[in-house]
């Protein structure tokens, strides 16, 4: 859900109360905060900690949108989970509380949750609350037409509509009185001319609510969203729950078959039985019938007839106030009173549990549309990822999904999720009685592309290109040309964004996005006019620029920030550059601008991948600067698996800057040196870099740069003089004025201390400091940077003795650690420790075997080369386990644990619960 203009979300109270509470009352439940309880009629309800913390936070934020992100920082600061972790709490909450229809805990698709009740008497109402939806009766479904339809019908006209309607003064007129509502007799049924049943819906509970509420302050409100979506079947739900709300009727006019807007208001007027002329005059006398009614006006389907009824809801509305239209288009009427409802498509779950994915709208519908082609069908352990990626694939587009339900019956389901690349062929053969374009997916998506000028067409065309979001000046780049120039590109964008064929993603600096299918049906368009390698070469180009960008001196978390939303354009264009018809250079060009975004998105195995590609096209052939800039990224990519090649290629970059008299090149690839050696231990080599970085380094530079060096003394305190105690003063030092979160080097300066109290013994300073970075906002741009955290979090919980948190912090140590910076051998010596501490003596033989097997092996790389912090935490381990065993039984776990791999040795220390 998506709202423009939105009477909903105004100022709304932040919290609770200001002042100390111990119990929250609401109708019918009570929140214990001393106790931790929730009590639901004043039965107490067990609930796990962390489903109250989460309801706590809930109820001190009533009526605001939380984000899935902020939930779990609130309740799960000091591990990481997954969303399924958040859904599962959530669903144990509604559950507790009885909120079947989500009408106390509301899902936002795609966004969060909102709290939508709040404590009786606790809290001062801003802005305008949601009412409770109308209850509405279901009746024979007969279409029904009010006394004031018949007087206006001709005797010759035909239909011969029967009045069955006691005319009820209840009005959504805003100058009418409650009084003047209470006192009009109810109708015996509502009229108009919906059916008696609707289709059930699945995941728009908190949609139709929202709509609801729209309804009763706007006498406009448009369902705008893209071909497939669901506007019809949302809208014809609220009308159907309001359809006893309205004295005079609920009426709909389906305008998808009119080929004229001219035919507009005739066809409006025959659903009333009303038979007009075309012209001014038509639209007056429909205006005149309908000037003192209380109605609501569906009228749906009309991105084709647009101008025609925009000036048909404005005349309207302007001359009859009881008169409430609902609108569905793929594009808003643009006209005054109009409040834009963007219908976002239904909740998809991030990964695979079976039990979680139910609470999704998208699984919802998949499932039953599937129940429908085959009653056998159930979604399970062995189909829930395929059913989660089918639907995530089509963007949980119900269209979509009806239609790739329908063919599981056929392909089964892995054989559908195989075939989605081909979705344009696969997704057809819907209902016969569906309009003509929602019978396969391509003509759903050919009718919005009828719609559209020449230029708009070309433009979406070329932003077929993009994977994922890509930013406005990305846009310019890619669909410009000689034709269309970068203006145009900007007002063709928003176009399309008014037609519902790009989304929008919110944020500071807003970003754009095609849907998967609206992308596969542009790539398409793009073959047939033989364009498409063109405009992949454009994207590949735009995007090396992009990422490199103009300001050498940019600071390395801003440019994170700046880069990181472009993993999925960097994959297509890698993919592009790599293909047949690709471009070396342009290869290199980009594996050169993207050191820091595999970090920031946790692929660093990825990104060393990639360089191992391309690494033997870099020769003399190549351009001197993008050569150096390769290596630097080499040197420079998080990925501590091989130290020792990234310290050659550091060396490498070093001198190609050298040659280009680029004193600025020369230093940073310096400092990247004396990272690697540090890590090598290699006194001689580090101590050789430090001094040139020093000598290099300019006053007149960012000072972020003068962290770097900070940061470069500090390893060589820690790692090759051993001394912790001054590293800690030197990082000290360069900390003053810093605040965690705002500089690269600095938060690295701050990971520093805690590993220096570890090597002193110091865990609850350890402890304090690792929370402290876990806190802050930048260790959600680096995965390298929170598993790092979490690892030394992990070993100061466990010295402290808090074994039942030391465990899901390492859980996610290691587990982030393996695509952030390669299967380390750190992490496991504290969960050597950790198991010795929960008395599992065989299991820690066995992961101690596996850190020496590879130690043996290790060649001098970083992941196998144990740090001082955790020398300690080994040793104690061994000592425990070899006075345990006998030396046959020493001998029998060595044997088992050295055969392991990295992951078979993380399932035996973290089975699943």
């Amino acid at each position: 859900m998506n709202v423009e203009r939105s009477s909903k979300f105004v100022a709304m109270a932040d919290s609770v109360s200001g002042a100390v509470v111990s119990v929250l009352h609401y109708p019918g439940f009570d929140i214990d905060i001393g106790r931790g309880e929730l009590l639901v009629e004043e039965r107490p309800m067990a609930l796990r900690p962390k489903t109250f913390a989460l309801l706590l936070h809930l109820a001190r934020h009533p009526g605001r949108l939380l984000g899935r992100s902020e939930l779990i920082e609130a309740v799960w600061r000091d591990v990481v989970v997954t969303d399924d972790s958040l859904v599962q709490c959530v669903s144990e909450l509604r559950a507790a509380l009885c909120d079947r229809n989500q009408r106390l805990i509301r899902t936002v698709p795609r966004r969060g949750y909102i709290f939508d009740v709040r404590p009786i008497g606790s809290v001062s109402r801003e802005g305008l609350d949601l009412p409770a939806p109308s209850r509405s009766r279901a009746f024979n479904g007969d279409v029904v037409s009010p006394e004031w339809v018949r007087e206006a019908v001709p005797e010759h006209s035909p239909g011969g509509l029967v009045d069955v309607v006691a005319k009820r003064g209840a009005s959504l007129n805003p100058g009418s009185t409650g009084t003047e509502r209470a006192s009009s007799p109810r109708s015996a049924r509502a009229a108009g001319n919906l059916p008696a049943q609707m289709p059930p819906l699945y995941g728009r509970a908190e949609d139709i609510a929202a709509l609801e509420g729209f309804l009763q302050v706007s006498p406009v409100v448009s369902v705008v969203g893209p071909g497939g979506i669901g506007k019809t079947r949302v809208a014809k739900a609220v009308a159907h729950v309001l359809r006893d709300d309205y004295a005079d009727g609920v009426w709909l006019v389906e305008l998808a078959s009119l080929v004229d807007g001219q035919l507009l208001v005739p066809t409006v007027a025959r659903v009333f039985g009303h038979q007009i002329t075309l012209g001014a005059t038509g639209l007056m006398s429909l205006v005149q019938l309908v000037k003192d009614r209380r109605l609501l006006l569906l009228l749906d389907n009309c991105e084709h007839v647009l101008e025609q009824a925009a000036d048909l809801v404005t005349q309207i509305v302007a001359a009859a106030p009881g008169v409430r239209a609902l609108v569905t288009s793929q594009e808003p009427l643009h006209i005054d009173q109009e409040q834009i409802f963007r219908l976002d498509a239904l909740a998809v779950p991030t990964s695979a549990n079976e039990t979680a994915a139910l609470d999704y709208g998208a699984i919802q519908l998949f499932v039953a549309r599937a129940q429908a082609a085959d009653p056998e069908f159930t979604i399970d352990r062995s189909n829930a990822s395929d059913v989660v990626e089918i639907c995530q694939r089509l963007d949980g587009i119900p269209l979509a999904i009806e239609f790739a339900a329908a063919r599981g019956a056929v392909l089964g389901i892995q054989g559908l999720r195989r075939r989605l690349d081909e979705r344009l062929r696969l997704l057809a053969g819907g209902r016969r009685t569906a309009l003509p374009r929602h019978q396969t997916l391509r003509g759903a998506l050919q009718w919005s592309y009828g719609l559209l000028t020449a230029p708009e067409q070309t433009v979406f065309d070329r932003l077929g290109v993009f994977m994922g979001t890509f930013s406005l000046e990305a846009a310019q780049c890619v669909a410009s040309d000689q034709l269309i120039d970068s203006w145009a590109v900007i007002d063709h964008l928003a176009s399309l964004v008014d037609k519902s064929l790009v989304m929008v993603e919110g944020g500071e600096t807003p970003r754009y996005r095609l849907l998967e299918s609206s992308r596969a049906f542009a790539l398409e368009q793009l073959t047939s006019t033989g364009s498409l390698d063109a405009t992949r070469r454009r994207h590949a180009e735009a995007l090396a620029e992009s990422l490199t960008g103009d300001d050498p001196f940019e600071e390395p978390l801003a440019r994170i920030r700046r880069i990181a939303p472009d993993l999925d354009n960097v994959r297509a264009a890698v993919a592009w550059a790599l293909g047949p018809t690709g471009d070396r250079q342009i290869a290199v060009e980009l594996a050169a601008a993207t050191d820091m975004l595999w970090d920031a998105r946790g692929f660093n195995d990825e990104g060393a991948r990639l360089y191992r590609t391309i690494e033997p096209w870099v020769n003399e052939s190549m351009p001197t600067r993008l050569a150096a800039r390769f290596w630097f990224a080499i040197a420079d990519l998080r990925m501590r698996t091989q130290t020792r090649r990234q310290a050659a290629s550091a060396l490498k970059a070093a001198h190609l800057f050298r040659c280009l008299n680029d004193r600025f090149g020369v230093f940073r690839s310096m400092t990247l040196a004396v990272y690697q050696f540090a890590m090598l231990a290699d006194r001689d080599a580090a101590k050789a870099a430090l001094t040139e970085a020093e000598a290099l380094c300019d006053d007149a530079w960012p000072s972020w740069l003068q962290t770097s060096i900070s940061l470069c003394r500090v390893l060589f305190a820690y790692y090759i003089d051993g001394k912790p105690g001054e590293a800690k003063r030197i990082a000290n030092s360069a900390l003053q004025g810093h605040r965690c979160g705002d500089s690269f080097f600095g938060d690295r300066c701050e990971l520093m201390l805690p590993a220096c109290d570890l090597l002193e013994g110091d865990f609850a300073s350890a402890l304090r400091h690792c929370n402290r970075i876990l806190d802050s906002s930048s260790v959600t741009e680096s995965v390298l940077l929170r598993s790092q955290t979490l690892i030394m979090s992990g070993a100061a919980l466990v010295h402290l003795g808090d074994i039942e948190a030391a465990e899901p912090a390492l859980r996610s140590a290691c587990t982030l650690s393996m695509h952030a910076s390669g299967p380390m051998t750190c992490p496991y010596c504290y969960v050597a420790q950790l198991l010795v501490r929960q008395g599992r003596l065989a299991d820690a033989a066995r992961i101690i075997a596996w850190i020496d097997n590879r130690r043996l092996q290790a060649n001098n790389d970083y992941r196998d080369w144990i740090p001082p912090h955790a020398v300690f935490s080994y040793e104690q381990a061994r000592n425990v386990v070899d006075s345990a065993f006998t030396r046959e039984e020493r001998d029998r776990l060595a044997s088992e644990g050295a055969q392991l791999s990295v992951e078979q040795v993380t399932a035996m220390a973290f089975p699943r619960q």
